[in-house]
């Protein structure tokens, strides 16, 4: 069997195979025959390793190289289940990529399933519900509602064409499902693709939903979302350590009070007096309401509790659990004399008292080893939307017990996995140990596709309004020789403000900045425009694609290090301080390092695309680690004059489009002149073997 996979993975993705065949256009890239087969052998253990970890740069085609031989593991008689970061993910690897693979091998016909949480569901008895206790016949919403409930055929939030504002109401819920009882449950959109996936070769999940599973399937193995598997394959796998942390800790807001009390008050056969529950309201303003007064946006909860308000707020949650235990022994009394429909219903609420009183319990009153508690209240946001979490520290052995130890096979992949050319930090943080191992280059041609710019001449990043003027003018200088067409990257809202109010008005490009309108919006805008400039942090530095000349520059404001003062920072940089390891070296830098990797891989999506990437982070240049950053990113050639940079855009935006147009004149002074090159004279084939 073994020999069989790897025989046909080869077979399939070679220059004459069946993907060359089928499409005319396709490039043979052995990066991705190479990670084909590194996956293939740890589906098999061809060589005693169970996972396996690849890094596949962009272009490489990891998607099709997971796939191709996932189906042919799966048609062994095993199950493969795929996760994804986001949903949206998802719905690609659904909708484009399994088919595409499916038009493919024709011989190795296989079934796939696309299973989200199950609030991504309509449930027609809470539609039924809604309808007689919320909703009014001839409500817009409602009307609209009820025609795509008639047409639909998966019951996903994601098909509707329209907005509905009270999804909350209507959507699958796990307390007040009634299951096989419920008279919907043949017609259950839920239940319905959980039936489809228990008969599928390959499951497409994100990450969230695939260790909520594993979370409720250790306290009952035959409970949980996903059938049986075999093999997990995780791309985008450098999220692992931080959902894995939320799903095995505890994340608590009032939204979840507050829902319940809105149920609670619409249940008609029920008496909950108003009084109560204005009390349990009352309770949960007040433990929220100090997090609003609290000066840090982020904090641990021991730093609130060592305040004058702390006897407030474990007053109040000690109330709180006290009347929501009381809440639930009154729902009790009246489930007895209850109908089937309202019984049903009064049980799941009265489970959602219990995991509040229980989740209250943990954050306030409980000590969990390798757990810590803090709290975060978005900017400018209002109170009702903190949270309290309590996160698990290291996430390594609750991973290697649960996950790696149990399951037959591992793959982890994604264009940014590895640090300083290994695998040693994921490997620390998630407890993975044996594994085939795959760092695979992008086919991508950098050195002549893109400029790497670093200017040496500011000064190291600081809160200074002069450095901020500084940074505000170095971006203007870029932009003005990109003409805009730019995703300018920041580590911060605070700097992205000052920048754009610096730049705002001055600049013959259209300045689009996050917050001013949903994701989406911004994007659709940005590639509308041509020569649009988005300003933007977090969630624009990866899974972003714009391929062509709309975004033919990156500016990135300073190295992504993680926060010093951050709640789940400090205290995993504390815990490591306190097992005698480097902190930095071990876990700012690396973390830091595939941020970096993260927010470069935007610029290059095709072969045609060319660009400059600017990071305005003089510590690249001056600082011992900065040669380590470097030697992470694609082999760009590389400069610290902004003059180098004007000539590269003059040189692309000629008639000429090709790799030799964009060379331009620059390409002679292809250095980026580091420490060794301050200390040693070199000659003009020393600069163009420079290593990084």
């Amino acid at each position: 069997m073994t020999t069989s996979i790897l025989e046909e993975v080869d077979q399939i993705l070679r220059l004459d195979g069946p993907f060359a065949r089928r499409f005319p256009a396709y490039e043979y890239r052995p990066q991705q025959l190479a990670m084909a087969e590194a996956v293939a052998k740890a589906l098999t253990r061809t060589n005693g390793a169970r996972h396996c970890l690849v890094e596949a740069g962009t272009g490489v085609g990891k998607t099709v190289a997971y796939l191709v031989p996932a189906v042919l593991y799966a048609k062994t008689g095993k199950r493969v289940v795929v996760s994804t970061h986001t949903i949206n993910l998802q719905g690609q690897l659904v909708g484009k990529d399994i088919p595409l693979v499916q038009s493919v091998l024709k011989e190795h016909p296989f079934k796939a399933v696309l299973i989200k949480g199950r609030s991504n569901y309509l449930c027609r008895a809470e539609l039924d519900y809604a309808l007689e206790n919320i909703f009014h016949h001839g409500d817009p919403h409602f009307e609209k509602l009820r025609t795509w409930v008639g047409a639909t055929e998966t019951g996903d939030v994601s098909e509707l064409d329209f907005a509905f504002p009270h999804w909350n109401e209507v959507c699958s819920n796990q307390d007040t499902c009634r299951h096989q009882e419920c008279r919907h449950f043949e017609k259950c959109f839920y239940y319905r693709v959980r039936r489809e996936a228990a008969s599928a070769d390959i499951i497409a999940v994100n990450h969230s939903l695939f260790f909520s599973d594993l979370s409720i399937k250790l306290e009952d193995p035959n409970s949980g979302v996903l059938p049986r598997y075999d093999a997990v394959i995780f791309d985008e796998a450098h999220h692992l350590e931080d959902i894995a942390g939320k799903t095995f800790g505890v994340e608590f807001s009032n939204v979840r009070v507050n829902w319940l009390l809105n149920r609670l008050g619409r249940l008609r056969g029920a008496d909950i007096s108003a009084g109560q529950l204005q009390a349990v309201k009352a309770a949960n303003e007040a433990i929220f309401q100090a997090f609003s007064d609290f000066p840090k946006q982020e904090f641990f909860l021991d730093e609130l509790l060592s305040t004058a308000r702390a006897q407030t707020v474990l007053g109040s949650a000690n109330e709180m659990v006290a009347l929501l235990d009381n809440l639930n022994r009154e729902l009790s009394a009246q489930e007895r004399d209850a109908d089937p429909d309202l019984k049903e219903r009064i049980q799941g609420y009265r489970r959602v008292c219990g995991r509040i009183g229980e989740d209250l319990s943990l954050l306030f009153f409980r000590q969990e080893e390798n757990f810590f508690k803090w709290c975060d209240r978005p900017a400018g946001s209002r109170f009702i939307q903190s949270c309290l979490h309590m996160t698990p520290i290291d996430v390594s052995l609750i991973l290697k017990d649960r996950l790696w130890n149990r399951v037959e096979c591992a793959v982890l992949t994604s264009a940014t996995l590895s640090n300083s050319g290994g695998f040693g930090y994921i490997k620390s943080r998630l407890g993975m140990e044996e594994a085939i191992e795959a760092v695979l280059d992008s086919p991508f041609d950098f050195r002549n596709q893109t400029l790497l710019y670093v200017p040496a001449d500011l000064d190291p990043p600081s809160e200074s309004q002069a450095y901020a003027d500084a940074v505000a003018s170095r971006i203007a200088e870029v932009l003005e020789a990109s003409a805009g067409r730019a995703f300018v990257l920041f580590t911060s809202y605070r700097m992205l403000n000052a920048v754009h109010e610096r730049l705002s008005g001055r600049l013959p490009f259209k300045l689009l900045r996050q917050g001013e309108m949903s994701n989406d919006r911004l994007l659709n805008e940005f590639r509308k425009h041509g020569s649009a400039c988005l300003f933007g942090v977090h969630s624009f530095w990866e899974g972003v694609d714009v391929k062509g000349e709309a975004l033919s520059c990156v500016i990135i404001d300073k190295l992504p290090f993680a926060v010093p003062d951050s709640p789940v920072n400090k205290a995993r940089v504390d815990a490591l301080t306190a097992a005698g390891q480097d902190w930095f070296t071990a876990y700012a830098m690396p973390q830091a390092q595939i941020r970096l990797k993260q927010g470069f891989g935007r610029l290059i999506r095709t072969t045609n695309d060319r660009g400059a990437v600017c990071v305005l982070d003089s510590r690249l240049l001056k600082k011992s680690y900065g040669q380590e950053f470097l030697r992470c990113l694609p082999r760009s050639r590389r400069t610290a004059n902004i003059e180098d940079v004007r000539e590269f855009y003059a040189a692309i935006s000629g008639a000429e489009r090709g790799p030799a147009a964009a060379k331009g004149k620059s390409a002679g002074r292809n250095i980026m002149p580091g420490d060794s090159c301050y200390t040693h004279q070199c000659n003009e084939e020393d600069r163009y073997e420079t290593p990084i």
